[in-house]
């Protein structure tokens, strides 16, 4: 899957820092990259807007233990790109 023609340009930027974190964490417990997070569980925590450990958990496949160990830095990352909410007031 060419997550760059699904994603839009601001959500293959996070998806892709998203990506170089879970290698730094891959390599710190000498594990490979795709036993902590598959591409396609990244895309959707970009695409659902994941804010929460609640949201982390409502991807398939993503459990307690993975939340418990990871949510930090990943909810930290996914951070940075969130939008600010609409604004439903008018001047």
């Amino acid at each position: 899957i060419d997550y760059k023609t699904i994603l839009t340009p601001d959500e293959f930027t996070i998806f892709s820092l998203l990506r170089e974190l879970r290698k730094e964490l891959s390599q710190q417990e000498g594990v490979p990259v795709f036993a902590l997070f598959s591409n396609e569980q990244l895309a959707q925590m970009v695409q659902r807007r994941c804010a929460s450990k609640a949201d982390l958990l409502g991807i398939e496949g993503i459990g307690e233990a993975k939340v418990e160990k990871y949510s930090e830095k990943l909810l930290a990352t996914l951070s940075k790109f969130a939008s600010p909410p609409p604004s439903s007031e008018l001047p």
